[in-house]
């Protein structure tokens, strides 16, 4: 009896076990197949997601043969995020512990901009109108910090600050102390951001090593992100003037000035703000992207991927030769002190006479762009303004290096021949006024009976005066504007116009043009003031036979990696100049005869004389009003069989025009590969 009562009790557990079982089956299969969670809405629930910009990277800057002047680097910002921090008080405990994280690894991290400081009696305004400012109709319009104020319902107290710090530092739970209110200045500059006051990216730290990266991440502090982005590295010292800066876009800029936000710039995307990375923004700029960023409710990145990838920039190829380009600022550097007692700044331009490429142009003094945001205040402070592009903004009374332009006039109008001569007794009178030739009024001498090769390598002022007198100051300043003086050359960068002397700018000036002036003009004096690029342009004209190219800085456009050219520049004619072959000749016999005239000039271009290589040159000395030392200039080309390069260098202060063609010959030799023994 007992042994079927068992049995019974054992099939009854069984079969109550079995029933546990399958209700236990059935109610899985209920919530998981019938009834299941929505893992999409659970992701929701317990994470966050983002979806953020991912810059694009610059295309690169190159010389002429490919060899990098500018590339990028990937660096780490810190970025901050009060809204995956939490609330006041956790964002108050995670911006103190980053700044204490800070402390430790010897990293300075960025101030948040606050108006408000601490002094010895406490919390004062950092501007005597904290709260309203001036807009454009002169209406006063509140400021950020007003804004900020109102939005979160803290005092605006304009003559108690103290009360609105206290109620700022009330807010997050900060102590009245430095560490509170180091804290309270970023906490400032995140909530601008979070209120929408401000759109643009504030970095809490730029540019930290990986160490600090590390300790950030070990840390897993919410709303704390490292963001990776581009940084410009300039691969050579050189060529500072033309290669630019790069900067994230002004508020203002962005809407108006330069129509950033109608071309589908971010508001504090990177672009180019001067040189050739302003002027080829265009090509460099590269095409952002998307990435939807998923992190858990800690802030712990679960998963980052792209929406749509960025398209980085196109690479743009510069006319620019480096090994030639580090040999004129080596040269500007090593002779403009000895030859103006370090008074003034000088400039060099090279240029290929075939097509109007630049293919070096430096400014004396210069500076280190890599550094050039740190040294900014000193190098805006130098009287010799290092940050002055003297190549294309300097403007310099050409002197005698003019002369060949009243030479083509008096050639091509048939004022003169290539036979005819001049007599030069020293001096000559023009209606009541008495010019002197240089050679007068130096060693009491003349030249004698001159052609207009013999005048340009002796540089007859009689002869010049003569010639200007026949033509007139109209038929100067129309061959002057055909070889490019006067009139904007094209270069992609920023330049002076330079001026033509003439009745047309005296008048501007409020001043009389007598008939001598125009004696004056036609030796490069008067009111003519030109650039060493201006200059360099003519001379290309001249040696070419007379087409005037667009000067241009671009080469080529290529893919990033310059495997492909995708755009390369074709040389643009501003102007021809009619002048015949023969005429053409006897001006540039004048200027190869004016290197064996001038023993400095000899001496100079010795090296590449004796290596086969025929330079042509002319020298000029321009009297500046007011300034005991006149301006040096020179301007060369070679070879003469033919031509590929023309030289202009131009030193303020310099006096003769002879003593600074050391630089020239530095520059030519550089070109031609001929190298200078420690006797030459």
């Amino acid at each position: 009896m007992r042994q079927k009562d068992f049995r019974r009790r054992g099939m009854m557990l069984s079969g109550f076990t079995l029933l546990v079982m399958l209700a236990f089956v059935l109610s899985l299969y209920d919530n998981q197949m019938l009834h299941g969670i929505d893992i999409d809405r659970s992701a929701a629930v317990n994470t966050i997601t983002t979806v953020e910009p991912v810059e694009a990277a610059r295309g690169l800057l190159t010389d002429r043969n490919g060899t990098p002047l500018v590339r990028n680097e990937t660096v780490y910002h810190v970025v901050l995020d009060l809204d995956a921090m939490g609330e006041p008080e956790r964002q108050r405990e995670t911006v103190e512990l980053l700044i204490d994280l800070c402390r430790r690894e010897e990293l300075e991290h960025n101030t948040g901009g606050l108006p408000i400081r601490w002094g010895e009696n406490g919390a004062e305004y950092t501007t005597d109108h904290p709260f309203d400012a001036v807009g454009e109709d002169g209406a006063a319009v509140p400021t950020r910090f007003a804004r900020l104020c109102e939005s979160m319902e803290w005092p605006a107290d304009a003559e108690n600050p103290r009360r609105t710090a206290a109620a700022m530092l009330d807010y997050f739970g900060l102590a009245d102390d430095e560490q509170g209110r180091e804290a309270l200045d970023v906490l400032y500059a995140c909530l601008l951001r979070e209120r929408e006051i401000l759109w643009t990216t504030w970095y809490f730290a730029e540019e930290v090593d990986m160490g600090f990266v590390t300790a950030v991440k070990e840390q897993r502090l919410s709303g704390v992100e490292i963001r990776t982005a581009a940084k410009r590295v300039y691969v050579s010292q050189g060529a500072a003037h033309l290669l630019g800066q790069t900067g994230a876009i002004s508020a203002e800029n962005w809407e108006d000035g330069e129509g950033y936000k109608a071309r589908g710039y971010a508001m504090d995307a990177v672009v180019g703000v001067s040189g050739a990375e302003y002027a080829f923004e265009e090509y460099l700029r590269g095409v952002s992207g998307t990435a939807r960023r998923i992190t858990s409710l800690d802030g712990t990145l679960l998963s980052r991927d792209y929406e749509q990838r960025p398209e980085a920039g196109s690479s743009v190829r510069l006319t620019i030769d480096l090994p030639l380009q580090q040999a004129a600022e080596q040269a500007l550097a090593e002779h403009t002190a000895a030859i103006n007692g370090g008074e003034g700044g000088s400039a060099v331009v090279v240029m290929d006479v075939r097509d109007g490429g630049i293919l070096a142009a430096a400014s004396w003094p210069t500076f280190d762009l890599a550094s050039y945001r740190e040294d900014y205040e000193s190098l805006a402070q130098d009287p010799l303004k290092p940050l002055f592009n003297r190549a294309f903004l300097g403007t310099y009374a050409p002197g005698s290096t003019y002369k060949m332009v009243t030479a083509t006039a008096a050639l091509d109008t048939g004022a003169i021949s290539p036979r005819d001569t001049v007599t030069c007794n020293g001096w000559m009178d023009y209606l009541d006024t008495r010019f002197r030739c240089w050679i007068y009024r130096t060693k009491g001498g003349r030249h004698g009976q001159e052609t207009v090769s013999d005048a340009i390598r002796d540089s007859c002022n009689i002869f010049f005066y003569t010639m200007g007198s026949q033509v007139g100051i109209d038929t100067l300043n129309e061959y002057a504007r055909g070889y490019g003086l006067g009139v904007p050359t094209g270069v992609e960068l920023s330049e002076a116009t330079g001026v033509n002397a003439g009745p047309e700018y005296s008048h501007r000036l409020g001043q009389t043009w007598y008939p001598g002036n125009t004696l004056s003009a036609a030796i490069g004096q008067s009111d003519n003031q030109f650039t060493p690029l201006q200059i360099c342009g003519y001379l290309s004209t001249l040696v070419n036979g007379g087409t005037r190219y667009q000067a241009h800085l671009m080469q080529a456009v290529t893919t990033y990696d310059g495997a492909e050219v995708l755009e390369t520049f074709r040389p643009a004619v501003l102007d021809t100049v009619p002048l015949s072959e023969e005429n053409r000749q006897a001006i540039l016999r004048g200027m190869a005869q004016a290197v064996d005239a001038t023993a400095g000039v000899r001496q100079a271009f010795a090296p590449l004389a004796q290596a086969g290589i025929a330079v042509e040159a002319k020298t000029g000395s321009a009297q500046v009003s007011g300034q005991e030392n006149a301006n040096g200039l020179f301007v060369c080309f070679a070879p003469l069989d033919d031509p590929q390069i023309a030289v202009c260098v131009a030193v303020e202060k310099g006096g003769a025009g002879a003593d600074t063609a050391v630089i020239a010959a530095d520059v030519v030799s550089t070109w031609f590969g001929i190298e200078k023994t420690e006797e030459q």
